[in-house]
Order: C-alpha cells, then sequence, then structure tokens
C-alpha cells in the first residue's frame, strides 16, 4: 500500500514498497513500448506498398 507522505502544489512525494515501485516500472515500460508499436503500425498503415522485387532490394540495401 502507498501513502502519501508530502504534497505541494508542484510534487508529490509516496511512500511505497520495493516490490510495488518495481511492479510500477515495468508498466510504465509497457506502456512506453506499446506507445512505439502504435505508432509503428500507424507509420506502416501509410508507408507506400512495396512490390517482392522493391522489397527485396530494399531488404539487400540493409
Amino acid at each position: 500500500m502507498e501513502a502519501i507522505v508530502e504534497r505541494t502544489s508542484r510534487r508529490i512525494t509516496v511512500s511505497m514498497s520495493t516490490r510495488r515501485w518495481n511492479r510500477m516500472l515495468q508498466l510504465e515500460q509497457a506502456y512506453k513500448l506499446a506507445q512505439t508499436i502504435k505508432r509503428s503500425m500507424k507509420q506502416a498503415e501509410t508507408a507506400p506498398k512495396l512490390t517482392v522485387e522493391q522489397a527485396i532490394k530494399h531488404l539487400e540495401e540493409l
């Protein structure tokens, strides 16, 4: 369980267990990864379609 230790107009200080803190860090990383995947999916939808030959040429250039 977490408890607010101090609260100002610009900052909140919270006390929590290390287990809960680590879980919050994992959730934050998962959220950032999901944002990246969503952004890349939108980019893939708007990217021009390639033929098989163009795709192979592009892969060879990498």
